[in-house]
């Protein structure tokens, strides 16, 4: 037997003015299933701590957009320093052109069960830190070099305490 693990092209180039820190940008990527478990990314920045701007993307479609749309207005729309959006599915081609043209600061990965996620690889293959869970193969990416991970069953307030952590580095 061998495996043999899909990967992700090296970006040839990054375009991005990389002195531009006044916006922390958290991008998320995901299908919008239930065990894509977007909402604790929404209820994380919803208990985060700190005044810094941030923006925050997701990529990705499903059933639960409208819910999670509604969900993120609720808990994110009365905050001034936080934006929110979602994209839609997108294809990957303009997903990769968005990491070479913009500064992303953090990936959020927040999945009850996953493989090993191509999109924690795009991400890091352009150098952003990622969080995750702890599930599947997602510990072969995300190590103290890369990022954090956290258990499955985290509570928003340890997702919000890594994110916290990224903001203030």
């Amino acid at each position: 037997l061998i495996v043999s693990y899909l990967g992700v092209k090296t970006p040839e180039s990054i375009s991005f003015d990389s002195s531009d820190s006044k916006i922390f940008t958290i991008v998320s990527c995901s299908n919008l299933y239930p065990l894509k478990r977007v909402d604790l990314i929404i209820e994380s920045l919803s208990v985060l701590n700190s005044r810094r701007k941030i923006r925050w993307l997701h990529f990705g479609d499903g059933p639960l957009r409208t819910n999670l749309q509604d969900i993120a207005e609720i808990r994110l729309g009365s905050k001034e320093n936080i934006g929110y959006e979602f994209k839609g599915q997108i294809p990957n081609s303009e997903i990769i052109k968005f990491y070479t043209n913009n500064k992303v600061d953090l990936f959020l990965n927040a999945s009850s069960s996953e493989g090993i996620p191509v999109s924690i690889m795009e991400a890091q293959s352009f150098g952003t830190p990622v969080i995750a869970t702890d599930t599947g193969g997602v510990s072969e990416l995300v190590a103290p070099g890369t990022g954090f991970l956290l258990p499955v069953n985290f509570k928003p307030e340890d997702l919000a305490e890594k994110i916290f952590l990224f903001l203030n580095m």
